[in-house]
């Protein structure tokens, strides 16, 4: 795809000298993007003007002899770039500095010379950035225009008016057009300049929204701070179950041992009652120590009785607070994933680490590229050959392709679902499904071939 996107207006040089910080990396500026690599910024091209874009705003404005007024724009930014597997190919990703050169070469051409023919001097600034995930050029335009002005002054005695004349003023639509119509008209014939290399138009009246990266990564930071309050609240519900586990287990031990103690005491009673029959005195001793150990066993087991109950009514309570809150299905699901993942862990061993990072990584593309099926299958290819094959091996399969292992998909799926929830994990069960179609059809050729050639031997 080849884009066009049409930035913001500048109606004031304060306004223009702000808009401008990302496009000249104005080093004064603490936060001009996260995804900008310093490294690479010297690569940045000034395709157009001198690269100050206020300075040469001001020059052509000079050039025709204008002032911005209140109320007039003084320039309008637009951003032109193509999708980055545009920039690829013959081995390359298309993405941060890895791309193909005749291809940017072709593609900043043709741009200069469509921009060049859509807005003629008006266009002043032009400035490639190639520090930055895909190569993109901020384009910078006036809006001085040459136009016909009514005489001006009282009428002359004779009656007539002052002839009309030509003169220069800053005039947005008559430069940029008016309405979304207009600005469509321009995709569509950048799209036409573009087509000669391949691209093509994206799809018109599209839904889609462009935010600001700086929006986009406060939004980022606030969705993260609700994740680790929603995990501290389950870390708290966690300790607070294993705790009652505990005092259950241990109800549970002292009522095993009293019984235990309970059966002791009646067949010592029965060997004492057989032991003493001629001696009806010590046989009635003995009768009354098996009626005094029955009754301590009696008050024992009263009292887990009670512990019983007191154990059955922290659960309730549990319950209540679980519905009230609304989480009595995430806690089951937390709680199921965590022992889906601690199984996983515990396979894993000393190789967790690794293992876990590599998790991170690949629910870092599907967050960023899940629903791109062109990129996340060569990015997942890695993550997801490592996490499957490491994970199968370490349960004693030889591949995850051939002889899938439930709890290595299992603790996969859970391990995502705690990290990004439900979205993420339907994103994940996408790609595997996608991936397993690429394997499939690898697996399919490797059969394919030995009988193609036992075919040719004969």
């Amino acid at each position: 795809m080849c884009i066009l996107r049409h930035g913001r207006k500048s109606h004031t040089w304060g306004e223009l000298r702000q808009a401008t910080q990302h496009t000249v990396r104005d080093p004064a500026v603490s936060w001009l993007g996260d995804n900008i690599d310093p490294e690479r910024s010297a690569t940045n091209m000034v395709l157009v003007g001198t690269g100050d874009v206020v300075a040469d705003v001001r020059t052509r404005l000079a050039a025709v002899g204008l002032e911005p007024k209140a109320g007039q724009v003084v320039a309008r930014e637009l951003l032109v770039t193509a999708s980055h597997a545009y920039f690829g190919g013959d081995g390359h990703t298309g993405r941060d500095g890895d791309w193909n050169q005749d291809r940017l070469a072709a593609w900043r051409t043709a741009t200069v010379q469509f921009l060049q023919g859509e807005f003629g001097p008006n266009l002043v600034t032009v400035t490639l950035h190639l520090d930055e995930s895909v190569p993109h050029a901020h384009v910078w335009v006036t809006t001085a225009v040459n136009v016909q002005k009514n005489g001006r002054g009282r009428p002359r005695k004779d009656g007539t008016k002052a002839a009309p004349v030509m003169g220069w003023t800053l005039n947005h639509d008559k430069v940029m057009g008016s309405g979304k119509e207009a600005f469509a008209a321009r995709q569509d014939r950048y799209a036409d300049a573009m087509e000669p290399l391949g691209l093509k138009r994206g799809q018109r009246q599209s839904k889609a929204h462009h935010r600001p990266i700086r929006k986009f990564y406060a939004e980022l930071e606030d969705r993260v701070a609700a994740a680790e309050a929603e995990r501290q609240a389950a870390r708290e519900i966690r300790l607070q179950a294993e705790q009652d586990a505990i005092r259950a287990d241990i109800l549970r031990q002292g009522a095993e041992h009293a019984t235990l103690l309970a059966r002791q005491a009646q067949q010592a009673a029965e060997e004492s009652r057989k032991a003493t029959i001629a001696a009806r005195t010590e046989a009635e001793e003995s009768q009354r120590r098996a009626v005094q150990a029955e009754q301590e066993q009696i008050a024992l087991l009263t009292n887990v009785k009670g512990e019983r109950d007191t154990v059955e009514d922290d659960k309730r309570a549990l319950g209540i607070f679980v519905k009230a809150h609304g989480i009595e299905r995430e806690f089951d699901q937390w709680r199921a994933d965590t022992k889906a993942v601690a199984a996983l862990r515990q396979n894993k061993g000393p190789e967790w680490g690794q293992y876990e990072k590599s998790l991170a990584a690949y629910a870092t593309d599907l967050n960023q590229y899940g629903t791109l099926r062109d990129i996340i299958v060569r990015r997942a290819d890695r993550h997801l050959r490592f996490l499957l094959e490491v994970g199968a091996m370490a349960l004693g399969h030889s591949s995850i392709i051939r002889n899938p292992a439930r709890l290595v998909t299992d603790g996969i799926a859970a391990w995502l679902r705690l990290v990004g929830g439900n979205d993420l994990v339907q994103r994940h069960r996408t790609v595997v499904g996608w991936m397993r179609e690429i394997w499939a059809a690898v697996v399919d050729a490797a059969i394919e071939e030995p009988q193609r050639n036992r075919g040719r031997e004969r």
